[in-house]
Protein backbone atom coordinates (compact mmCIF):
# COMPACT_ATOMS: atom_id res chain seq x y z
CA UNK A 1 0.00 0.00 0.00
CA UNK A 2 0.68 3.74 -0.35
CA UNK A 3 3.61 2.81 -2.76
CA UNK A 4 3.25 6.31 -4.54
CA UNK A 5 3.05 7.95 -1.41
CA UNK A 6 5.30 11.41 -1.20
CA UNK A 7 6.99 12.89 1.46
CA UNK A 8 4.84 15.36 3.61
CA UNK A 9 6.31 19.37 2.94
CA UNK A 10 4.89 20.14 5.79
CA UNK A 11 7.01 20.35 9.03
CA UNK A 12 4.07 22.42 11.35
CA UNK A 13 2.17 18.69 11.85
CA UNK A 14 2.57 16.90 15.11
CA UNK A 15 0.80 13.17 15.65
CA UNK A 16 -0.13 12.05 19.05
CA UNK A 17 -1.70 8.72 20.18
CA UNK A 18 -2.26 7.01 23.68
CA UNK A 19 -1.82 3.54 24.54
CA UNK A 20 -0.90 0.75 27.20
CA UNK A 21 -0.33 -2.91 27.34
CA UNK A 22 -0.21 -5.18 24.12
CA UNK A 23 -1.82 -1.85 22.20
CA UNK A 24 2.27 -1.21 21.36
CA UNK A 25 1.73 -3.80 18.78
CA UNK A 26 -0.85 -1.53 16.90
CA UNK A 27 0.90 1.42 17.30
CA UNK A 28 4.16 -0.42 15.70
CA UNK A 29 1.67 -0.97 12.67
CA UNK A 30 0.60 2.78 12.72
CA UNK A 31 3.67 4.30 12.93
CA UNK A 32 4.76 1.69 9.91
CA UNK A 33 1.68 2.89 8.36
CA UNK A 34 2.63 6.65 8.57
CA UNK A 35 6.03 6.38 7.01
CA UNK A 36 4.51 4.19 4.20
CA UNK A 37 2.12 7.06 3.89
CA UNK A 38 4.66 9.92 3.67
CA UNK A 39 4.79 11.34 7.55
CA UNK A 40 7.47 13.04 8.10
CA UNK A 41 7.18 14.19 11.68
CA UNK A 42 7.23 14.29 15.16
CA UNK A 43 4.78 11.15 16.65
CA UNK A 44 4.00 11.86 20.62
CA UNK A 45 2.97 8.68 22.78
CA UNK A 46 1.61 8.74 25.78
CA UNK A 47 1.93 5.40 27.51
CA UNK A 48 1.59 3.91 30.85
CA UNK A 49 3.48 1.05 31.82
CA UNK A 50 6.88 0.25 29.94
CA UNK A 51 7.75 0.79 26.71
CA UNK A 52 7.29 -1.03 24.05
CA UNK A 53 10.43 -4.16 23.17
CA UNK A 54 11.03 -3.09 20.20
CA UNK A 55 12.42 0.13 20.68
CA UNK A 56 15.61 -1.63 20.67
CA UNK A 57 15.43 -1.78 17.08
CA UNK A 58 15.20 2.08 16.77
CA UNK A 59 18.14 5.08 16.80
CA UNK A 60 17.63 6.73 20.05
CA UNK A 61 17.82 10.42 19.70
CA UNK A 62 20.66 11.54 21.89
CA UNK A 63 20.61 14.16 23.87
CA UNK A 64 16.88 14.33 25.08
CA UNK A 65 14.78 14.31 28.43
CA UNK A 66 12.56 11.92 26.85
CA UNK A 67 12.76 8.53 25.43
CA UNK A 68 12.98 9.75 21.92
CA UNK A 69 13.38 7.28 18.73
CA UNK A 70 13.88 7.91 14.99
CA UNK A 71 12.23 5.32 12.54
CA UNK A 72 14.43 5.03 9.56
CA UNK A 73 15.34 8.19 9.91
CA UNK A 74 11.38 9.98 8.57
CA UNK A 75 9.89 10.03 11.64
CA UNK A 76 10.42 10.73 15.17
CA UNK A 77 8.64 9.03 18.03
CA UNK A 78 8.71 10.67 21.19
CA UNK A 79 7.23 8.54 24.13
CA UNK A 80 5.67 10.47 26.77
CA UNK A 81 5.10 8.07 30.68
CA UNK A 82 1.38 9.63 32.06
CA UNK A 83 0.70 9.93 35.63
CA UNK A 84 -3.14 9.63 35.30
CA UNK A 85 -5.59 7.06 36.71
CA UNK A 86 -8.53 7.91 34.26
CA UNK A 87 -8.78 5.64 31.20
CA UNK A 88 -6.64 6.62 28.67
CA UNK A 89 -9.72 7.18 26.50
CA UNK A 90 -10.87 9.72 28.24
CA UNK A 91 -7.84 11.54 28.10
CA UNK A 92 -7.24 12.52 25.13
CA UNK A 93 -8.29 16.09 24.81
CA UNK A 94 -6.23 17.23 27.90
CA UNK A 95 -3.59 14.90 26.13
CA UNK A 96 -3.70 17.40 22.94
CA UNK A 97 -3.83 20.38 24.99
CA UNK A 98 -1.04 19.69 27.33
CA UNK A 99 1.05 18.74 24.15
CA UNK A 100 0.27 21.81 22.60
CA UNK A 101 1.17 24.06 25.40
CA UNK A 102 4.78 22.32 25.21
CA UNK A 103 6.12 19.86 22.98
CA UNK A 104 3.64 20.96 20.25
CA UNK A 105 3.39 24.48 20.82
CA UNK A 106 5.60 25.04 17.26
CA UNK A 107 2.51 22.96 15.47
CA UNK A 108 0.14 24.59 13.37
CA UNK A 109 -2.78 21.40 13.08
CA UNK A 110 -1.60 18.84 15.52
CA UNK A 111 -3.51 15.00 14.74
CA UNK A 112 -4.84 11.95 17.59
CA UNK A 113 -5.28 8.62 16.08
CA UNK A 114 -6.03 5.31 18.47
CA UNK A 115 -2.95 2.96 18.44
CA UNK A 116 -5.56 0.52 16.06
CA UNK A 117 -5.45 2.87 13.48
CA UNK A 118 -3.46 2.39 10.22
CA UNK A 119 -3.41 4.80 7.86
CA UNK A 120 -4.20 4.03 3.99
CA UNK A 121 -4.10 7.28 2.30
CA UNK A 122 -1.34 9.34 1.40
CA UNK A 123 -0.44 12.38 4.03
CA UNK A 124 -0.77 14.57 1.27
CA UNK A 125 -4.41 14.12 1.46
CA UNK A 126 -4.59 14.65 5.59
CA UNK A 127 -2.63 18.17 5.32
CA UNK A 128 -5.09 19.15 2.40
CA UNK A 129 -8.09 18.16 4.78
CA UNK A 130 -6.64 19.93 7.73
CA UNK A 131 -6.96 23.19 6.55
CA UNK A 132 -10.92 23.00 6.20
CA UNK A 133 -11.40 22.51 10.30
CA UNK A 134 -11.59 19.86 12.97
CA UNK A 135 -11.51 16.39 11.04
CA UNK A 136 -13.82 14.09 12.40
CA UNK A 137 -15.23 10.59 11.03
CA UNK A 138 -18.87 9.05 11.80
CA UNK A 139 -19.55 5.92 13.46
CA UNK A 140 -20.77 2.71 12.04
CA UNK A 141 -22.96 2.56 15.16
CA UNK A 142 -26.03 4.85 15.25
CA UNK A 143 -23.75 7.20 12.82
CA UNK A 144 -27.39 8.16 11.85
CA UNK A 145 -28.24 10.32 14.76
CA UNK A 146 -31.25 12.94 14.17
CA UNK A 147 -31.01 16.56 15.67
CA UNK A 148 -33.87 16.04 17.58
CA UNK A 149 -33.03 12.44 19.08
CA UNK A 150 -34.39 12.25 22.93
CA UNK A 151 -30.76 11.77 23.62
CA UNK A 152 -29.35 14.57 21.97
CA UNK A 153 -32.23 16.53 23.98
CA UNK A 154 -30.66 15.21 27.25
CA UNK A 155 -27.13 16.30 25.60
CA UNK A 156 -28.39 19.90 25.29
CA UNK A 157 -30.30 20.09 29.02
CA UNK A 158 -27.45 18.73 30.30
CA UNK A 159 -24.91 21.47 28.53
CA UNK A 160 -27.37 24.41 28.80
CA UNK A 161 -26.81 23.68 32.80
CA UNK A 162 -22.91 23.68 31.90
CA UNK A 163 -23.02 26.84 30.19
CA UNK A 164 -22.86 25.79 27.06
CA UNK A 165 -25.30 27.73 24.58
CA UNK A 166 -26.81 27.68 20.62
CA UNK A 167 -26.18 24.24 19.46
CA UNK A 168 -25.97 23.44 15.83
CA UNK A 169 -28.09 20.80 14.37
CA UNK A 170 -26.08 17.84 14.02
CA UNK A 171 -27.59 14.36 12.44
CA UNK A 172 -24.93 12.26 12.79
CA UNK A 173 -22.37 10.69 15.04
CA UNK A 174 -18.65 11.04 15.21
CA UNK A 175 -15.96 8.52 16.36
CA UNK A 176 -13.40 9.54 18.71
CA UNK A 177 -10.74 8.04 17.36
CA UNK A 178 -9.30 10.11 14.80
CA UNK A 179 -9.80 14.14 15.39
CA UNK A 180 -7.25 16.14 13.55
CA UNK A 181 -7.38 20.01 14.89
CA UNK A 182 -5.94 23.07 13.28
CA UNK A 183 -4.41 25.12 16.15
CA UNK A 184 -6.60 27.97 15.37
CA UNK A 185 -9.65 25.74 16.81
CA UNK A 186 -8.12 24.22 20.06
CA UNK A 187 -11.30 25.62 21.74
CA UNK A 188 -12.50 22.27 20.43
CA UNK A 189 -10.75 20.52 22.56
CA UNK A 190 -11.50 23.17 25.33
CA UNK A 191 -14.81 22.22 24.66
CA UNK A 192 -14.66 18.28 24.45
CA UNK A 193 -12.24 18.51 27.63
CA UNK A 194 -15.26 20.13 29.69
CA UNK A 195 -17.79 18.20 28.90
CA UNK A 196 -15.55 15.17 29.77
CA UNK A 197 -15.46 16.85 33.25
CA UNK A 198 -18.87 17.39 33.09
CA UNK A 199 -19.67 13.95 32.83
CA UNK A 200 -17.34 13.06 35.82
CA UNK A 201 -19.36 15.48 37.96
CA UNK A 202 -22.38 13.88 36.70
CA UNK A 203 -20.87 10.63 38.46
CA UNK A 204 -19.54 8.88 35.44
CA UNK A 205 -16.40 6.66 36.23
CA UNK A 206 -13.39 7.71 33.91
CA UNK A 207 -11.45 5.13 34.74
CA UNK A 208 -13.46 2.93 32.49
CA UNK A 209 -14.15 3.40 29.04
CA UNK A 210 -17.86 2.67 28.86
CA UNK A 211 -20.05 1.14 31.39
CA UNK A 212 -24.07 1.03 31.28
CA UNK A 213 -27.27 1.20 28.70
CA UNK A 214 -27.23 3.58 25.76
CA UNK A 215 -30.12 5.49 27.41
CA UNK A 216 -27.14 6.99 29.38
CA UNK A 217 -25.95 10.20 28.49
CA UNK A 218 -22.06 9.32 28.44
CA UNK A 219 -22.06 5.47 28.22
CA UNK A 220 -19.37 6.46 25.84
CA UNK A 221 -17.86 8.81 28.07
CA UNK A 222 -15.20 10.58 25.82
CA UNK A 223 -16.92 9.92 22.71
CA UNK A 224 -20.43 11.15 23.80
CA UNK A 225 -18.59 14.32 24.99
CA UNK A 226 -16.88 14.71 21.69
CA UNK A 227 -20.52 14.44 19.93
CA UNK A 228 -22.01 16.83 22.28
CA UNK A 229 -18.86 19.08 21.81
CA UNK A 230 -19.84 19.33 18.00
CA UNK A 231 -22.68 20.18 19.06
CA UNK A 232 -21.73 23.74 20.35
CA UNK A 233 -18.41 24.21 18.66
CA UNK A 234 -18.17 27.45 16.55
CA UNK A 235 -15.17 25.72 14.83
CA UNK A 236 -15.78 24.87 11.11
CA UNK A 237 -16.02 20.78 10.72
CA UNK A 238 -14.67 18.86 7.88
CA UNK A 239 -16.30 15.53 7.75
CA UNK A 240 -16.22 11.88 6.47
CA UNK A 241 -18.83 9.43 6.41
CA UNK A 242 -18.46 5.74 8.14
CA UNK A 243 -16.22 4.41 5.16
CA UNK A 244 -13.40 6.62 6.13
CA UNK A 245 -12.67 4.62 8.48
CA UNK A 246 -13.42 1.34 6.67
CA UNK A 247 -16.18 0.57 8.66
CA UNK A 248 -18.22 -0.03 5.14
CA UNK A 249 -16.75 0.03 1.75
CA UNK A 250 -16.07 3.22 0.23
CA UNK A 251 -13.85 5.16 -2.04
CA UNK A 252 -13.10 7.49 0.56
CA UNK A 253 -11.03 5.00 2.73
CA UNK A 254 -8.30 7.47 4.60
CA UNK A 255 -7.71 4.51 7.58
CA UNK A 256 -8.42 1.47 9.02
CA UNK A 257 -9.97 1.48 12.14
CA UNK A 258 -9.84 -2.05 13.99
CA UNK A 259 -12.79 -1.63 16.18
CA UNK A 260 -13.89 -5.23 17.57
CA UNK A 261 -11.34 -8.12 18.00
CA UNK A 262 -7.85 -6.59 18.21
CA UNK A 263 -5.96 -8.23 14.59
CA UNK A 264 -2.96 -9.19 17.34
CA UNK A 265 -5.01 -10.89 19.57
CA UNK A 266 -6.34 -14.80 19.05
CA UNK A 267 -6.50 -16.97 16.25
CA UNK A 268 -8.03 -15.53 12.75
CA UNK A 269 -8.84 -18.79 11.79
CA UNK A 270 -10.81 -19.64 14.61
CA UNK A 271 -13.11 -16.54 14.25
CA UNK A 272 -13.11 -17.33 10.27
CA UNK A 273 -14.80 -20.87 11.49
CA UNK A 274 -16.96 -19.13 13.90
CA UNK A 275 -18.57 -16.80 10.72
CA UNK A 276 -16.11 -13.60 11.46
CA UNK A 277 -13.50 -12.93 8.60
CA UNK A 278 -11.14 -10.80 8.71
CA UNK A 279 -11.72 -7.40 8.63
CA UNK A 280 -10.26 -4.85 6.28
CA UNK A 281 -8.59 -3.61 8.90
CA UNK A 282 -6.94 -7.00 9.92
CA UNK A 283 -5.51 -7.22 6.61
CA UNK A 284 -4.11 -3.99 6.65
CA UNK A 285 -2.44 -4.96 10.13
CA UNK A 286 -0.87 -7.76 8.75
CA UNK A 287 0.35 -5.78 5.77
CA UNK A 288 1.94 -2.46 7.91
CA UNK A 289 3.77 -4.77 10.91
CA UNK A 290 6.70 -6.10 8.84
CA UNK A 291 8.41 -3.29 8.77
CA UNK A 292 9.76 -0.50 9.38
CA UNK A 293 9.00 -1.61 13.04
CA UNK A 294 8.87 -4.88 13.15
CA UNK A 295 6.67 -7.24 15.72
CA UNK A 296 7.24 -10.65 14.72
CA UNK A 297 9.99 -12.56 13.29
CA UNK A 298 9.74 -13.46 9.48
CA UNK A 299 8.47 -16.66 10.36
CA UNK A 300 6.24 -15.92 12.57
CA UNK A 301 5.07 -13.20 10.31
CA UNK A 302 4.94 -15.27 7.49
CA UNK A 303 2.90 -17.65 9.30
CA UNK A 304 -0.24 -14.94 10.53
CA UNK A 305 -0.36 -13.55 6.93
CA UNK A 306 -0.86 -16.97 5.23
CA UNK A 307 -3.44 -17.41 8.49
CA UNK A 308 -4.79 -13.86 7.51
CA UNK A 309 -5.46 -15.39 3.85
CA UNK A 310 -6.80 -18.65 4.76
CA UNK A 311 -9.55 -16.78 7.12
CA UNK A 312 -10.32 -14.40 4.32
CA UNK A 313 -10.91 -17.33 1.85
CA UNK A 314 -13.30 -19.16 4.18
CA UNK A 315 -14.85 -15.73 5.08
CA UNK A 316 -15.97 -15.61 1.26
CA UNK A 317 -17.86 -18.73 1.93
CA UNK A 318 -18.88 -18.50 5.51
CA UNK A 319 -19.79 -15.37 7.39
CA UNK A 320 -22.53 -14.74 10.03
CA UNK A 321 -23.77 -11.84 8.42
Amino acid sequence: MNESATPSSVNDVGICTLFEGDYHLGLAAFVNSLAHAGYRGTVWAGYRGALPPWVDQLERVQGQEADEFRVEGLIKLAFLKLDTAIHLTNYKPEFMLRLLADKARECKYLWYFDPDIFVLANWTYFEKWQRCGVALCQEIVDNIFPADAPLRQEWMRLATGAGFIAPRQVNHYYNAGMVGVPVEHKGFLEEWERLIRLAESLGYNMNVMARGSRDMPFNMRDQDALNVAVMYTKAPLSTLGPQGMGFIYGASTVVYHAVGPKPWRGSILLRALKGLPPSGATKCFFAQVGGPIRVYSPVRLRAKRLACSLAAFIGRFYRRY
